[in-house]
């Protein structure tokens, strides 16, 4: 067992209205989750752009666990609260949950194993990768190196994650959401489900997410731009990285449609594109 973090971002919905309050809220299709599964989830403003992407768990009938690889739980829990109206159902975020990494058992693919410590599932990569979030912190330190590993492995299955400081920056389309299952194009109205359902059928979408390559210069922020050439104005945005080596680091970020290669990025603490390809 790996302790891949102190504190995990999870956010928990608990009541007799926890499903129909998700479903009317969150962008997947909670109607067909069933207990003991979870679906790849977000929730949208208005205007189609992703303001939380989440894992989100039914454990039991009346709860339902979102967990927030790069998200703020705090403000998902904060913003919810004020769409809560007569519902009855109570949000709360886990102060003291934590990430440990646990050896992968035989389940279903998408199954959720529920003890009293807390909750696991596995995600997608070039092996199968089983993550517990634990109600309570472990007593073990956590491995970074395991952690960076972990975090090369989202980037490499393209697991486009949004940081506190891109919450509302990219829509739905631009992040690659229909390709994680994680918006719902049959069910009924939810924030952000017109556009959503507008730049599917009608396109319109210009920015995708990508895999980047990065020589020398520092490890990338979350949040920091892309330049081409000696532009001025940023090209792109990073989600996240990180850096196997000293030599370089590797990120995910979302770029334009029209960009075919690396040629001419560059990022302003100094690293170089030298390599892009689709998520």
């Amino acid at each position: 067992m790996s302790k891949l973090s102190d504190h995990a971002e999870v956010v928990e919905l608990s009541g007799p209205d926890a499903e129909n309050f998700a479903q009317s809220q969150f962008s997947s299709d909670v109607s067909t989750l069933a207990v003991g599964s979870w679906q790849w989830s977000a929730w949208l403003d208005a205007q189609g752009r992703v303001r939380f992407l989440f894992a989100l768990l039914h454990p039991q009938t009346g709860q339902l666990v979102a967990w927030l690889p790069r998200g703020s739980a705090t403000d998902m829990a904060r913003e919810l609260s004020r769409f809560l109206l007569r519902s009855r159902l109570a949000i709360q975020s886990l102060p003291d949950a934590c990430l440990v990494e646990t050896p992968a058992t035989e389940k279903a693919v998408q199954t959720v194993l529920s003890d009293d410590n807390g909750w696991s599932i596995d995600l997608p990569g070039a092996h199968t990768r089983q993550i517990t979030i634990r109600r309570q912190q472990a007593d073990a330190s956590t491995d970074e190196a395991r952690r960076i590993d972990w975090e090369l492995a989202d980037i490499a299955a393209g697991l486009p994650w949004v940081p506190t400081e891109l919450s509302g920056e990219f829509t739905a389309a631009a992040l690659g959401l229909e390709r994680l299952g994680a918006v719902s194009l049959k069910k009924g109205c939810y924030p952000g489900q017109e556009i959503v359902a507008r730049l599917h059928f009608r396109g319109g979408n210009k920015r995708q997410c990508v895999r980047l390559y990065i020589e020398g210069g520092e490890l990338p922020a979350s949040g920091e731009p892309i330049y081409k050439d000696l532009s001025e104005a940023p090209t792109g945005r990073i989600l996240y990285a990180a850096r196997p080596s000293p030599a370089g680091s590797r990120a995910l970020a979302i770029v334009p449609l029209d960009l075919a290669d690396g040629t001419g990025l560059h990022l302003a603490t100094g690293g170089r594109i030298t390599h892009i390809e689709a998520a």
